[in-house]
């Protein structure tokens, strides 16, 4: 695994990312399974969504609320709540409030696209009205990641040039996290650190269903409690 801490307002807001070894974190594992492995992890109860690429944000008021509930982001201001976004090359978003909020978000390109990072920021602001910052995890980068032309086109005009790149051998590439600083620049929020790197070039490190067609999942997992 591998993680930060950080304080705001009185608040110690952890945020961790599972690697390999911790095991497989993807929804459809056996449920006991799951459990036991995100109890390993962090010893606490989970909310952990049912992701549709989509940009619907839920607030959780009581640990473990809305857990595999349809969602791809979560925002809490509850301590001892872990909030888990899981993905294999998507990009896994905490969001830190000025006042200990916290929020944890699921950015493909289509959710990027879709505005879930505003989502989450809005729905963030609402139980915590002071400046956001956001902890990007580790996703796939452009190096590994071919992308269409018409999709590619669209994603540049709305979020910019830089989200063009190339992959390792020359081909036209999306750079997600070039992508999730434009969409969260719009909403004045700042990506303050990374966790992580490529999922599709550090095959010891994290599992890729663009880079290996592997079905397992990572997880982010965000919680807070009284400092």
């Amino acid at each position: 695994m591998t993680g930060l801490r950080l304080r705001r307002a009185g608040v110690q807001i952890e945020v961790r990312v599972s690697t390999r070894a911790d095991g497989d974190f993807h929804l459809e594992v056996d449920p006991a399974d799951l459990h036991t492995r995100r109890q390993a992890f962090v010893a606490l109860p989970w909310s952990q969504p049912d992701e549709v690429h989509g940009a619907h944000v839920r607030r959780v008021e009581r640990a473990g609320e809305h857990d595999r509930a349809v969602a791809d982001g979560l925002v809490t201001d509850v301590d001892d709540a872990v909030l888990g976004i899981w993905v294999g090359d998507c990009a896994p978003v905490a969001l830190v409030g000025a006042a200990g909020a916290i929020g944890a978000v699921h950015a493909g390109w289509r959710g990027i696209e879709g505005g879930v990072l505003g989502r989450g920021v809005e729905a963030l602001r609402a139980i915590d009205d002071g400046p956001v910052e956001a902890v990007l995890g580790p996703c796939i980068h452009p190096c590994c990641y071919a992308f269409g032309d018409v999709d590619l086109e669209r994603l540049a005009a709305a979020f910019g040039s830089d989200v063009v790149g190339a992959t390792s051998d020359g081909r036209r590439a999306l750079d997600v996290p070039a992508a999730v600083r434009s969409a969260l620049a719009v909403v004045g929020v700042d990506v303050v650190t990374s966790i992580g790197g490529c999922t599709g070039c550090e095959a010891d490190r994290w599992w890729s269903h663009r880079a290996r067609g592997e079905r397992s999942r990572q997880v982010m997992a965000v919680w807070r409690r009284a400092a």
